[in-house]
């Protein structure tokens, strides 16, 4: 028997992300209705938050967004 592929809508929108007590301009990215994590832009580079702290940094958003879905696949 074959399987069914699932389909699996991945959102970026544009948002305010909150680094320690400030905010910068940022992505957020969600699975379905599931935020799976924050990109905030910082120093012309792209950090990928996690409890308001600085995770990691990418110098491209597509780098950043590839990580967060890796991350959030492993995890499941």
């Amino acid at each position: 028997m074959s399987k069914k592929d699932k389909k699996i809508e991945i959102q970026l929108a544009d948002s305010s992300v909150k680094v320690g007590q400030e905010e910068y301009p940022g992505y957020s990215l969600s699975i379905g209705k599931k935020v799976i994590g924050e990109i905030a832009e910082l120093d012309q580079q792209f950090a990928i938050i996690k409890a308001g702290n600085v995770d990691s940094f990418h110098k491209k958003l597509e780098a950043a967004v590839e990580n967060l879905i890796e991350s959030y696949n492993l995890g499941k």
